[in-house]
């Protein structure tokens, strides 16, 4: 998804990490992968893929804190050549544990966009 660059800062970040949390909480991977993409889908259809890890995340054996709930958080990067801007870190509790997706925004100047990088299963 391309940004402009007023999206480019915490609060925007942040909202759509929130979206995206969303969105996988209900289990919207085709409009996930719609809006966002995904990075590691691979030789694979984006949404087949982000549910496809999604499952296996979930169903990884790790145990959850009490309480726990859903978390986002903007890094930023520090400026460097690649082109890697800032990564939206966001925790969904499920049944056992919890699901890590990270928001990838890279780009070059002003143009920059933001994708699902990964998913993956998180231990506390």
């Amino acid at each position: 998804m391309k940004l402009t660059p007023a999206q480019t800062d915490e609060v925007s970040l942040s909202a759509f990490g929130h979206e995206a949390v969303a969105m996988l909480m209900r289990g919207e991977f085709h409009g996930l992968a719609s809006l966002f993409g995904y990075v590691l889908s691979q030789d694979r259809d984006p949404a087949a893929a982000l549910e496809a890890d999604y499952v296996r995340a979930a169903a990884s054996p790790f145990q959850a804190a009490p309480g726990a709930g859903v978390s986002v958080v903007v890094k930023y990067f520090k400026p460097n050549d690649t082109g890697l801007f800032a990564v939206v870190e966001c925790t969904v509790p499920v049944e056992r544990g919890a699901v890590h997706l990270d928001l990838i925004v890279a780009g070059k100047g002003e143009e920059k966009g933001i994708a699902v990088e990964d998913i993956h299963g998180l231990v506390y």
